[in-house]
């Protein structure tokens, strides 16, 4: 079977072009060996209608139009029933009054006689040959023009045969590629908003969609829109799982296909797969795609192998994020503790030889007043001691930027010198230092350094590496 590009084939756009100018050729060739009027060829889709491949021979604009605008469904075309129910070829020389293939599209093409022989891939019916013959022409065919028609339709039935298994080859290519994608991500340790963004690229690559969709669960009720790329039903933001399409497949918990959206939708895409994200039995969200033409099962098998690994990455990757805000979330708490242990202290300690002094100088009592002015400005100088490290701390880390030796350096210039004392940097470090080494030299330093300048009244510091 081969799915045109109306219904959204997965083929290779140019293999597809090959395909079907070949096929041209062979009809063409075919309808003038045979005196034909024209030939056309039908392939068998999943609901087992016939789809219009190719046509050809010396058929008019009308006729080409009439053949790619129909769809020949076994409900209404006798021809298309007879030719699923038993597939063997079919001789009619009186095609407008045969009451065997009667109605059928040879009413609405004004064939005299037609010739519909099977296109059979391995056991099973994909496709129909079809040719045709109209007004003066002779009507019979013989014997040697059925047996060369039938020939003819086996090397169809090859072509198509090869090209569904290059489709499948391109298949195991395609999820071959976006698995290696989403496990780089994993291994990348990338953002979650890069990750959301691979997954979708990679989706909609892997079906030929138009757009693509990440939705995660918030809480039982609602799904948060995370990201887009192309068409979408859903913008960003909240969307309710039992009021959307996109809830529909939570609610499924399994893949869900919508080929008729125009229902609900006048306008956008036509059709919508969704795949709910599942991670050790848990559904964390959904990701859909969407385009103009139908899915097929197929896209189901490999949007479902993909989503498995989809949810890992993106689970792994909001997961990196909580643990990361975590991390920021116990350094705020960190900071609001040293900044109560000692600039409130300090701050304490002012408000208190301020209020003495205030009473001193009322007592008439000038030196002890002058004596808590003096443990005033040591307080003071200590509070902008302790201010300058935890303003220092709070700035974006130069860590990752700068690298060891230059974020020790500008600390010392940044805090040491400010607070008067003489600073002095060695470093004597060849190797390249990996990540983790310097994160956690660069919290010892930072804290020896911090320690020196609350407590050991130093006039100079070394820091030798």
């Amino acid at each position: 079977m081969l799915p045109d590009k109306s219904a959204g084939s997965v083929f290779d756009r140019n293999y597809t072009q090959n395909l079907q100018q070949a096929l041209s050729r062979i009809t063409h060739e075919l309808s003038n060996a045979m005196e034909a009027s024209g030939s056309y060829v039908y392939t068998v889709d999943e609901d087992q209608n016939f789809t219009p491949l190719v046509a050809g021979g010396p058929i008019t604009e009308k006729e080409r139009a009439l053949f790619f605008s129909r769809v020949i469904s076994p409900d209404t075309d006798v021809l298309a029933y007879r030719m699923l129910a038993r597939p063997a070829t079919i001789v009619s020389n009186q095609a407008q009054n045969d009451q065997r293939i009667t109605p059928s599209i040879l009413i609405e093409m004004s064939a005299s006689a037609a010739l519909a022989i099977p296109v059979i891939g391995g056991k099973e019916l994909t496709g129909l040959l079809l040719i045709v013959r109209e007004g003066d022409q002779r009507n019979e065919f013989t014997s040697s023009e059925i047996r060369m028609a039938e020939w003819f339709a086996v090397a169809i039935a090859l072509a198509l045969e090869n090209a569904r298994l290059y489709h499948q080859a391109q298949n195991r290519l395609s999820d071959s590629r976006a698995l290696h994608q989403v496990t780089l991500a994993i291994l990348q340790k990338l953002e979650l908003e890069e990750v959301l963004q691979i997954v979708c690229d990679e989706a909609q690559r892997m079906t030929y969609s138009s757009g693509s969709t990440i939705a995660l669960l918030e809480g039982d009720d609602w799904l948060r829109v995370m990201y887009c790329a192309g068409e979408t039903l859903e913008k960003l933001g909240r969307v309710s799982v039992n009021d959307s399409s996109l809830g529909r497949a939570i609610h499924r918990a399994d893949p869900l296909i919508i080929n008729n959206l125009a229902q609900d939708f006048q306008v956008g895409p036509h059709s919508m797969l969704a795949i709910p994200l599942r991670v050790q039995g848990n559904t964390i969200g959904v990701l859909a795609v969407v385009k103009t033409g139908g899915f097929v099962p197929d896209d189901v098998g490999l949007m479902r192998a993909f989503a498995g690994q989809a949810a890992v990455a993106i689970d792994h990757a909001r997961l990196t994020r909580q643990v990361h805000e975590m991390g920021i979330m116990e350094e705020r708490h960190r900071l609001s503790r040293e900044l109560h242990d000692s600039v409130n202290q300090l701050l304490y300690g002012i408000s208190l030889y301020t209020e003495a002094a205030q009473r001193q100088i009322e007592q008439g009592k000038i030196m002890a007043a002058q004596n808590h002015l003096k443990n005033i400005g040591e307080l003071v100088q200590e509070a902008l001691k302790e201010m300058r490290m935890l303003i220092f701390e709070l700035r974006p880390s130069v860590l990752a930027q700068m690298g060891l030796q230059a974020s020790l350096s500008q600390r010392l210039k940044a805090v040491e010198e400010h607070v008067g004392l003489q600073p002095s940097f060695k470093w004597r470090v060849n190797a390249q230092l990996e990540s983790h080494i310097e994160e956690a030299l660069y919290g010892i330093t930072q804290e020896a350094l911090n320690n020196i300048v609350r407590h050991a009244q130093a006039h100079s510091v070394t820091v030798h590496l």
